[in-house]
């Protein structure tokens, strides 16, 4: 089964407002798609976050005479292929015609190329086994919790109109929320955090993700300042250039567990932040950088020292890998249409979500497919 072409889409929706988190404003919904074509068998698909968006087609268009031939099937082989160009000279880049994507300015759009034909790899390979890829991967959940995540800061917004808002996902039958803070004064975002925890009550788990918005004294104050409200995890919390012995440290302040690793390209950063950084739930996003082989490797360290499996964005595809893992925890969701069109409008099939779980299908593959018409649409 050999790869025929690699294309890559880009996709933007404005939103009808303004949202912002700690360090990021927040005013248009994206995707990148990415579809790998076989010679002789299915046709794969992936989808990515919107980040780098111009370097990231450039680079899977450029893969795509590079990768043409290869049997689709070896994707443990294509991705060590793909991760070795990272630490290339510029003369064997040149000699292979393709980009440098070497340098630490291109790395983070090569690994997001790289995750996508990863993803769609493994979606051919469900595919060509007619399993979907939670059943291809040893799996025996169909559904695994979600969470919702919520409660941005939005311009005009009162400040305490967020604790409606989260009730609002917990009547709709989901048992955990997450909400943003360290965009404001603590003394506000303890009020926020007050809100919403008299709003969704005692029983529903309350995550809050500070977006890497602390220093170490400023983290150990935001959570002792948070922790009577019964938070579930911590997440994020500090800048990004101190963000995994600081994070170790911020640990033996607080009995309240921390989540980080989204913002991470390889299965080495995560290591450091099992090892050195206290986590207890491991948000490695296979959608932003490295895919799925680089996940499950992951999800198997994290699995060795007792670190759940929390998945970042895409529960499309991250639905599959966390209900197959054995330490897989749970999925984030955005049920919000005005915050994300794109779980309600791009595909014409994929997951469902139901009392508080997302629901895989039978499918080969991840068992999702696109509305090629807004792709169309809201081309970039």
């Amino acid at each position: 089964m050999k790869i025929r072409k690699i294309e890559a889409y880009a996709l933007t929706i404005p939103l009808h407002a303004r949202y912002w988190v700690s360090n990021e404003v927040i005013d248009k919904c994206s995707q990148i798609i990415v579809k790998v074509t076989t010679e002789d068998g299915p046709t794969g698909l992936a989808t990515l976050h919107g980040r780098n968006m111009p370097r990231v087609l450039e680079i899977v268009a450029e893969l795509s005479d590079y990768l043409h031939g290869r049997d689709a099937l070896s994707q443990h082989a294509i991705w060590a292929d793909l991760f070795g160009l990272t630490t290339q000279s510029p003369g064997t880049i040149s000699k292979l015609k393709l980009p440098d994507v070497g340098g630490p300015d291109k790395r983070a759009a090569m690994l997001a190329a790289l995750a996508g034909i990863d993803i769609a790899l493994w979606d051919i390979k469900g595919k060509a086994a007619g399993l979907p890829v939670w059943r291809l991967l040893g799996g025996e959940r169909k559904s695994i919790r979600a969470y919702v995540t919520g409660g941005y800061y939005q311009d005009g917004a009162d400040i305490l109109a967020i604790a409606p808002e989260m009730a609002g996902y917990v009547a709709q039958g989901f048992n955990g929320v997450k909400m943003k803070v360290g965009g404001m004064a603590l003394d506000v975002d303890v009020q926020r955090v007050r809100a919403v925890r008299e709003a969704i009550g005692p029983d529903t788990m309350l995550m809050v993700d500070a977006n890497c918005a602390y220093t170490l004294p400023q983290a150990i104050a935001a959570i002792r300042a948070f922790e009577p409200y019964d938070i579930h995890w911590f997440e994020e919390p500090l800048h990004w250039y101190d963000s995994v012995r600081a994070l170790g440290r911020l640990a033996q302040h607080t009995h309240v567990a921390l989540a980080s690793g989204e913002s991470e390209m390889h299965s080495w950063a995560c290591r450091d932040l099992i090892d050195l950084g206290g986590v207890r739930y491991m948000e490695f996003d296979a959608t932003r950088s490295g895919g799925i082989t680089e996940w499950l490797r992951v999800a198997a360290y994290a699995h060795l020292h007792g670190v759940l499996m929390a998945t970042h964005h895409d529960p499309h595809i991250h639905g599959h890998l966390a209900a197959s893992a054995p330490n897989g925890d749970c999925v984030e969701v955005f049920v919000d249409e005005n915050r994300d069109p794109l779980w309600a409008r791009l595909f014409t099939e994929r997951a469902q979500l139901r009392d508080g779980h997302l629901h895989l299908n039978d499918l080969p593959g991840f068992g999702f497919d696109i509305d090629w018409d807004l792709v169309k649409r809201h081309h970039i």
